[in-house]
């Protein structure tokens, strides 16, 4: 679910459905926990922010209720969506894991854009803040009374006017004053107290060339301050009106015509000055770094290569050369991406774009004309110049590229549609995609040249185990660094995080680390980096989880219960107690996500860490008798139609759950299972005394 209170108070479903509330006692207890998102409220503070003052006798009792109405609501509006509101202690708590704050959106996108202004990378900083001004849409909680904890809000937005302040800095620090102006013309009236807003609209005027209006505008604010405070201009702001006093060309006295000297012969008018030469912008060179532990992938290099001469052709004949690359989170399609346009840069003269449109991201995916902005900006556009309506600004950037070589990379998208307006139309341009979803209407419409990443190779992976943790240390222990990227199930965000933890513990064995993670009901736990929470397998199959619709989720989660890593659609139809043409297209749509693998025409693939993501959210979000009712006719589907329904079942394998207490998740099989005996398994599975 989102949340939203840099605005008025809303709250929307993953599905685009606005949540009712009744009566402003109900927002003013959600409000004042949204104020303290994952952190505890005691109940006496949610009192005095739900009575202004003098609270009933029953405040108590009244709180508690609205907090199960509230809980009642979120339920009703989205039943998949993980909890909301938790008891915690003696008070109650909002927690945001699946869900979205854009207060907490705003604050991460500002520390991000404060990084690259710290590094000097001022463009970048810009277009950061432009980003986290976009998500608010009037004062915080605007239009509700919040008193007990105003200072919340207060300082919300205290913190957007100081973003403001920023962004305005380094935009006139990139001299866009004429663009500034306008918006600076605003604030100054919407906030004729703050004076840094003043010297900003002063600093834009004069850069103008409107150097009087500036002084205009530093004395009707030294005289409100006078009139309505006592007060004088502060030093810097002093300082910056004597320096447009001085840079002010003095003005020629009049001269009164009878005291006019004779007219002197006319002299030769100087030589007009040149007009100053504009220096045309570099090319734009926007790509990250490549990573130094970028190994194999010669195949699919071969394929970005085959771009560079072959262009993609698509259905009218006209020539389109993109490549979308998709594949499942932490395959490392990003790592791919960047390296191959590293190595191809030198191709591209004019210049590299790069943007990460957060298709799949805590923060909200970047709109078109979002990128289309930067892009423009990067390629020499001033900000004033850039068209408001996205059809002009893709028609621009498209006009643009016209005669150029430049590579365009688009990293992360959602869907096509998210893609279309930033590809270019110029055959001497190159554009590659990527995402976590195939992006068929790239093909179907653009004549993209699709392109699907795999996990690596075992031999590939075991290099990018030892290009980090260290040579030495895979050649000592040959047999646990095989261990290890088989748990890894080869997929590189796994291998990379694995292998950074053995880096920084030179003296722990391979064979130490694979212990902990070949236990399969810890592995994902394992896979993540202390300290940062992005950096996690689990946090990553998150966002793919997230983005699927509620039937989706649904099934992936149901399928965690079969007794092997592949499902024929009629299983899967069993699994959810629907006909096979209703489930097919729910499989199909899991494949097209890179959720599942489509191993043929019936069957399906779900690897390892999938799986047992898969059998967490099982665990936690389809309730046991669900579970119990869905083995049981799994069992029945594979012994009506088993070969040899009688057959015994195998013995359960060392890495099977059921050796531990028979809590069924997470097989790991490398091979299909026959289906007699899958029959005899589901059959002992539906059977077992304890079954989920």
């Amino acid at each position: 679910m989102e949340f939203r209170i840099l605005g008025s108070l809303e709250v929307w479903t993953g599905d685009g459905r606005r949540v009712p509330f009744e009566g402003s006692r109900q927002e003013r207890l959600l409000a004042a926990l949204l104020l303290n998102a994952d952190i505890s409220v005691p109940v006496a503070r949610l009192v005095d922010a739900v009575w202004d003052e003098r609270p009933p006798a029953t405040a108590t009792r009244q709180v508690r209720n609205l907090a199960g109405v509230l809980r009642r609501r979120f339920a009703e509006a989205d039943p998949d969506a993980p909890p909301v509101l938790l008891t915690d202690g003696r008070g109650y708590r909002i927690t945001l894991t699946g869900h979205r704050l854009d207060a907490r959106a705003f604050t991460d996108r500002l520390a991000l854009a404060r990084r690259e202004a710290d590094a000097g990378r001022s463009p970048a900083a810009v277009d950061g803040l432009r980003e986290a001004l976009a998500l608010w849409r009037g004062p915080a909680l605007d239009g509700l009374a919040v008193d007990a904890d105003a200072p919340g809000a207060v300082a919300l937005d205290e913190l957007r006017l100081t973003a403001w302040e920023e962004c305005l800095d380094l935009e006139l620090s990139l001299g866009r004053h004429r663009a500034a102006v306008p918006e600076l013309t605003a604030l100054v009236v919407d906030h004729p107290l703050r004076e840094r807003f003043t010297g900003q609209l002063m600093r834009a005027l004069h850069g103008s060339g409107r150097a009087p209006e500036g002084l205009t505008a530093y004395r009707r604010f030294a005289e409100r301050l006078a009139d309505e405070l006592g007060l004088d201009p502060g030093p810097e702001l002093r300082a910056l009106h004597l320096e447009l006093l001085a840079t002010e060309p003095a003005r020629a006295e009049p001269v009164h015509p009878e005291a006019a000297p004779p007219a002197a012969a006319p002299a030769a008018a100087p030589p007009a000055a040149a007009p100053p030469v504009e220096t045309p912008p570099p090319p734009p060179a926007q790509l990250p770094p490549a990573l130094p532990t970028f190994v194999g992938r010669g195949t699919e290099l071969r394929v970005l290569d085959s771009l560079l001469t072959t262009p993609a052709t698509g259905a009218t004949g006209a020539a389109v050369p993109v490549c979308a690359l998709s594949g499942p989170a932490g395959v490392g399609k990003t790592t791919l991406a960047v390296d191959w346009a590293h190595r191809a840069r030198d191709r591209f003269p004019d210049g590299q774009l790069y943007a990460d449109l957060h298709g799949y991201s805590v923060a909200a995916p970047l709109t078109p004309h979002t990128v289309l902005a930067r892009f423009l900006r990067a390629l020499g556009v001033p900000g004033d110049r850039i068209p408001a309506a996205p059809d002009e600004a893709a028609a621009l950037y498209r006009s643009l590229l016209a005669d150029r070589r430049l590579l365009v990379v688009l990293d992360n998208a959602r869907d096509a549609e998210q893609v279309r307006p930033l590809l270019p139309g110029a055959p001497d341009c190159r554009t590659v995609v990527t995402s976590r979803t195939r992006l068929d209407g790239l093909t179907a419409r653009n004549g993209a040249h699709p392109l699907v990443l795999d996990v690596l190779p075992a031999h590939q992976a075991l290099r990018l185990l030892a290009r980090i943790a260290g040579e030495h240390r895979t050649r000592a222990e040959p047999h646990a660094a095989a261990e290890l990227t088989a748990a890894c199930g080869r997929l590189p965000l796994a291998l990379a995080i694995t292998a950074s933890r053995l880096a920084a513990f030179p003296g722990r064995s391979l064979a130490d680390h694979a212990v902990e993670l070949l236990d399969a009901e810890h592995r994902l736990s394992a896979l993540q980096i202390d300290g940062d929470a992005t950096s996690a397998v689990r946090a990553a199959f998150d966002l793919s989880y997230r983005s699927l619709p509620a039937e989706a989720r649904s099934l992936l989660r149901l399928l965690a219960l079969a007794p092997a890593v592949g499902v024929s659609s009629g299983a899967a139809a069993a699994l959810t107690d629907t006909p096979t043409a209703a489930v097919r297209p729910v499989l199909d749509h899991l494949a097209t996500a890179h959720l599942l693998t489509h191993e043929d025409h019936h069957r399906y693939r779900l690897n390892d860490l999938l799986r047992l993501y898969a059998a967490e959210r099982c665990t936690a979000e389809t309730g046991t008798a669900e579970r119990r009712a869905a083995l049981e006719r799994l069992s029945s589907w594979y012994l009506h139609h088993a070969d040899s329904p009688a057959l015994p079942p195998a013995p359960p394998v060392a890495d099977h759950p059921w050796s531990r207490g028979h809590h069924l998740i997470g097989l790991h099989l490398d091979e299909w299972v026959e289906v007699d005996r899958l029959a005899a398994l589901a059959a002992c599975a539906a059977q077992a005394p304890d079954a989920p």
